[in-house]
């Protein structure tokens, strides 16, 4: 198990130094053929024989270098599409690939053999012979064509990666590059002219720098203008609408599936057996069984180290827990009283009826202070999860509006004699930013007899992946995202695991007869939370070691009790390439996560029908990881990386690392309008979202400016 996990681990910081080593080469390129041009600009005016061979020599070599490294990019291209796969690389070989053949065929026909003829030159020529060779349009032009492609490619690999490109956009990118190259090839070839006319003269060196830096600013001005054009555009096209009901019709994926009702671009509101969004509230006739009132408000709380935070709370409590029975119907009023902009609660994992779901503009309108809205549903679900607002979600959750929701099961399967939810999250506070367990950022100890068992119920409700350390026993992970696993093998306390932005394991332990340490981080850093359990007396100092292993679901317990772990043809079959690139969100300047290239409001629209089979996969060319996290529905993974996994298991939230590709399945068995997107929520809160709908299913709502519903 740990050779396996070891060998896991490396593969990913393999992959990984893959990714940003052929992000440096062609910076690296890009900066030698700008060395190159910029010599061989100079080289008609070195005086003296010695001289001109010793530069050309260095121009030589220099060429070769950058081609060769050039020719390394390529062939890490090349692994990259055999390792990963034909997606990971796509709009690099449609966009970028031709450029730099565009730029790099004629160097390699024409300036190279030049160079090397002028090297290798026994008997200097005239002056006259030597400048119109070394002026030659074909010598020079070639070198800033290659400069200026690898220049592109390092350009697109952090700040625009091309993802999903069509002809047009292709054609516009060879079109635009050419362009860039219209002055400095203007300069080459007049001077040329000049000289085989004979009205050339060699001006003062002073001269000819202030005219190659003219020629450079020109370029630049070129390039600057034309991404400004393109900003522009992209400024304009930014603008969310004032109203959407958060569908993109232009843009209906069907999956390659049977034609739905929406096929076409049909209205669907003419067909009479739709069903409104608000009218999926499931079976509410019943009392409730459990009631909890949650009032959202403001209020200043001091974490257990002293720093203080202007938190957003339920009740005025940080990360409250409510607890209900499997089979019971819950019943939560919300309440705001003064949170401006307004709040919802999404229960996060919880496969409640579509109009409980709480995405304000999509499942009910946002509740505003002074409002309240009451979500009602049978809690038929047993395990971990929890919940938060989800309206302007980056900023609420951030300020603390979430709180932990443990169902527990009608039937006990196993019992703990002790039992203790974490729910761990970053503040903002007068001290800096602080991460803590609730409001305990500091050591937590809580003694427990030796022989007893204990269950850590463990929630991620930070905007990154966090990982976790539980040393001095050995323990199962008995639960991911609240369904648990089969038959979970012991972990070695040199094991830690690593949970997704939203995502929930529950770890068990048997205590012994010396102190266990949970610790969140590294074991080198000692500022961050943790728990000692302890018999007697608490350990002091408490220290961690360095874990040997990390945690993979994939080859742990026995696969998931899943249909869809046998079926071998799906209905429908969605795709969601992640990247991401540099521009304009809502008229706004920042880094964008794309979803297939695009953003919301222009992501596809997912659609399926009831009852279907569905299978998504995850292809993450982006430099981050994405948990992605699709409401209303489990989904169980099936491969990694384009192999079957050893250990298929279910999850809502799966983080999806770069340059990695997961492929999972869901049954379409909860009708409604859902979200689909990242949760790394400040991704979600600049387009990395997208929406599944069912095809019988009409918007109820309308989210924009207009009626202040702000999902995230």
């Amino acid at each position: 198990m740990v050779r396996r996990q070891d060998i896991y681990r490396w593969k990913g910081k393999n992959v990984m130094f893959e990714t940003i080593t052929s992000m440096m080469l062609t910076y690296a390129v890009t900066a030698l053929w700008l060395i190159v041009g910029t010599a061989a600009a100079g080289l008609p005016y070195v005086k003296g024989i010695f001289q001109r061979k010793v530069w050309r020599t260095l121009l030589l070599w220099i060429s070769y270098i950058g081609l060769a490294l050039a020719l390394l990019w390529f062939i890490l291209m090349i692994s990259q599409w055999v390792r990963n796969g034909w997606w990971f690389v796509e709009g690099i070989v449609k966009t970028i690939l031709p450029i730099m053949l565009i730029g790099y065929v004629p160097l390699v026909l024409y300036t190279l053999p030049v160079l090397r003829r002028l090297r290798v030159s026994t008997a200097d020529v005239s002056s006259s012979d030597s400048m119109v060779t070394t002026t030659d349009p074909r010598l020079l032009i070639p070198i800033y064509a290659a400069a200026l492609a690898s220049g592109i490619a390092a350009f697109h690999t952090i700040f625009s990666q091309p993802t999903l490109p069509g002809l047009l956009e292709t054609v516009l990118m060879i079109t635009l590059y050419l362009f860039v190259l219209v002055v400095p090839s203007y300069i080459v070839i007049r001077r040329y002219q000049a000289i085989m006319k004979g009205t050339f003269t060699v001006a003062p060196l002073w001269k000819r720098l202030l005219k190659f830096a003219l020629a450079g600013l020109t370029t630049a001005i070129v390039a600057i203008g034309v991404v400004a054009f393109q900003a522009w555009s992209d400024f304009h096209a930014s603008k969310l609408p004032e109203a959407s009901d958060m569908m993109n019709h232009r843009w209906l994926d069907e999956g390659g599936g049977t034609p739905t009702m929406m096929t076409g671009h049909q209205n669907h509101a003419d067909h009479a057996n739709m069903v409104e969004v608000a009218k999926l509230t499931g079976d509410i006739s019943s009392p409730a069984d459990i009631h909890y009132e949650l009032v959202a408000q403001k209020r200043e709380m001091t974490l257990a180290s002293g720093a203080k935070i202007e938190a957003w709370t339920y009740n005025g409590e940080v990360a409250p827990e409510l607890r209900a029975r499997q089979g019971e119907m819950v019943e939560v009023k919300l309440m705001n009283r003064d949170i401006d902009k307004g709040v919802t609660i999404h229960w996060h994992g919880y496969n409640v009826p579509n109009a409980m779901d709480g995405v304000p503009g999509m499942t009910q309108n946002v509740v505003n202070p002074g409002e309240s809205f009451t979500y009602k549903f049978r809690a038929e679900q047993a395990g971990t999860y929890w919940f938060h607002s989800h309206q302007q979600a980056a900023e609420q959750v951030r300020n603390g509006l979430f709180g932990s929701f443990i169902v527990e099961p009608s039937e006990e399967t196993a019992s703990y004699d002790e039992e203790v939810t974490l729910i761990n999250h970053n503040w903002n506070t007068d001290q800096g930013e602080k991460t803590a367990f609730k409001d305990q950022d500091r050591i937590q100890k809580k003694q427990v007899k030796p022989g007893k068992t204990v269950l850590l119920r463990l929630i991620n409700a930070n905007n990154q992946s966090q990982k976790y350390l539980l040393q001095g026993s050995e323990y199962k992970i008995t639960s991911i995202d609240g369904t648990p696993l089969r038959q979970p093998d012991r972990l070695s306390d040199q094991t830690a695991f690593r949970l997704a932005a939203g995502g929930r394991y529950d770890v068990t332990f048997t205590m012994p007869n010396h102190p266990v340490l949970l610790k969140l981080g590294d074991s080198t850093d000692m500022e961050g939370p943790s728990v000692v359990f302890y018999g007697n007396l608490p350990p002091d100092p408490i220290s961690f070691k360095a874990e040997s292993s990390l945690f993979d679901p994939s080859q742990y317990g026995k696969p998931a009790d899943s249909e869809l772990t046998s079926v071998t043809r799906f209905d429908r079959e969605f795709r969601m390439v992640l990247g991401n690139r540099l521009g304009f969100y809502n008229g706004k300047m920042n880094y964008l996560w794309t979803i297939n290239g695009e953003v919301y409001p222009h992501t596809p629209t997912l659609v399926v029908k009831e009852g279907e089979k569905i299978k998504t996969t995850f292809i993450n060319k982006s430099l981050s990881e994405h948990p992605m996290h699709l409401h209303g529905h489990q989904m169980t993974v099936l491969k990694k990386n384009g192999k079957r996994v050893q250990t298929p298991w279910v999850t809502d939230t799966l983080n999806v690392n770069p340059d990695e590709m997961y492929e999972v399945a869901f049954i379409a068995d909860n009708p409604g309008m859902w979200m689909d997107h990242c949760h790394i929520l400040d991704h979600a809160a600049v387009g990395m979202t997208l929406h599944l709908m069912y095809d019988h299913v009409m918007p109820s709502f309308e989210a924009g400016v207009r009626s202040g519903n702000m999902p995230e």
